[in-house]
């Protein structure tokens, strides 16, 4: 019986020991596994050691239960019970931590620029818990998220609620990334998921206070210009406005240049560039009249102007060998805006010219129409 005794102490003690392990696991935030499952194990052995050690005593009713004087009488029910509340609770917070670490996980992985923050993953749940709501506004407070998602931050800050959450910033980002995409300027945010990117989409967003549309506005009057137009219009633009056709996009995209004065520019340049390659030279004060009233408020493509400016080169042509012969200055802007009816004093010019040219065919040769009816002398 002595034995038995002796197993059960050791038994328990080491039940015991396996407690302590356990607690000292759940105050460090370490894996609790091992610690939980040596628990199990010394439970089973004790309450299998205090089994053989009470059917000991039943088959010897009268002998005494503590011969050596004062051996431990192992684990109570209370005992046992308490420990198994433990493992219950640290079995309940491990499988809540690894939920939190999955969400956060997949928060980043969403969020896309996070990468500093999911290292420390293990670290955010040990010191702030595993309670979803608590984790997103500590994962708010870090200078990471303040970087990843500034354009959001700046809207809020000027008490913009069009774009209430992450989610919907993320969508908005989106939609940038297709308005350049399909203009053919992929890069232009730059390389996409890079701080850069975040930044050129913060920056369109916050602090330009543009909108998807206005920036495809804006973009498609860059592409008229640059992508779809002949040097000449490129070189229009430097000369009538100083801005290199490389850095357009950019200039466009400036919200100190309203989407109205752009797109006068715009036409502005077509009209310039487009008359050059007639042979005629326009000023940017005049392709800008000529633009708006072939544009109408609206884009003009080249081929809406070329028809007009092969009937002014007639004109041209046409007219300037009698405004030499009336030493009489006619220009190409005149001729041009007197064909559109833009300037009554240029098209009373040409109608004087025309009437003095009709004038000189009508019969005023210096032949009198009497000489032609006088018989021949024989």
């Amino acid at each position: 019986m002595a034995g038995e005794q002796q197993r059960a102490d050791d038994a328990y003690r080491a039940y015991r020991a396996a407690v302590e392990r356990m607690s000292a696991s759940q105050r460090s935030g370490m894996n609790t596994g091992n610690a939980a499952a040596q628990l199990r194990q010394a439970e089973a052995a004790s309450n299998a050691a205090n089994d053989a050690l009470r059917a000991t005593y039943d088959t010897n009713p009268g002998g005494d239960r503590d011969p050596g004087g004062g051996g431990d009488t192992g684990p109570t029910a209370e005992d046992i019970a308490a420990a198994q509340e433990r493992i219950r609770v640290a079995a309940e917070k491990q499988r809540k931590d690894r939920e939190a670490k999955a969400f956060l996980k997949d928060l980043f992985s969403q969020y896309g620029g996070m990468d500093a923050l999911v290292a420390q993953i293990d670290q955010l749940v040990r010191d702030f818990g595993n309670s979803p709501d608590v984790l997103t506004g500590k994962v708010r407070q870090t200078q990471t998220y303040q970087d990843r998602f500034k354009g959001l931050i700046g809207l809020q800050r000027k008490g913009l609620t069009d774009i209430r959450n992450e989610g919907e910033y993320l969508n908005l980002e989106s939609q940038y990334r297709t308005v350049f995409r399909e203009a053919g300027l992929t890069n232009y945010l730059g390389t996409g998921g890079t701080q850069n990117e975040y930044d050129a989409i913060a920056n369109l967003v916050s602090d330009f206070s543009l909108s998807v549309n206005e920036v495809r506005d804006r973009v498609t009057d860059a592409q008229r210009v640059v992508a779809e137009t002949p040097q000449e219009v490129r070189d229009s633009l430097q000369q009538f406005y100083g801005v290199d056709p490389a850095m357009l996009t950019q200039y466009v995209l400036d919200p100190e240049n309203t989407t109205t004065q752009i797109q006068r520019r715009a036409n502005a340049a077509i009209v310039g560039g487009f008359a050059q390659r007639a042979g005629i030279t326009f000023g940017a004060d005049v392709s800008e009249r000529i633009g708006a009233f072939v544009g109408g408020g609206e884009d003009i493509r080249g081929t809406a102007i070329e028809p007009i400016l092969t009937e002014v080169s007639d004109i041209q042509k046409a007219t300037r060998r009698l405004a030499d012969i009336d030493k009489t200055t006619l220009t190409e802007e005149e001729t041009a805006l007197s064909r559109l009816d833009l300037d009554q004093g240029a098209r009373e010019k040409v109608r004087t010219l025309q009437s003095r040219e009709r004038a000189r065919f009508s019969g005023k040769s210096g032949i009198r129409s009497s000489a032609l009816k006088r018989p021949r002398s024989i």
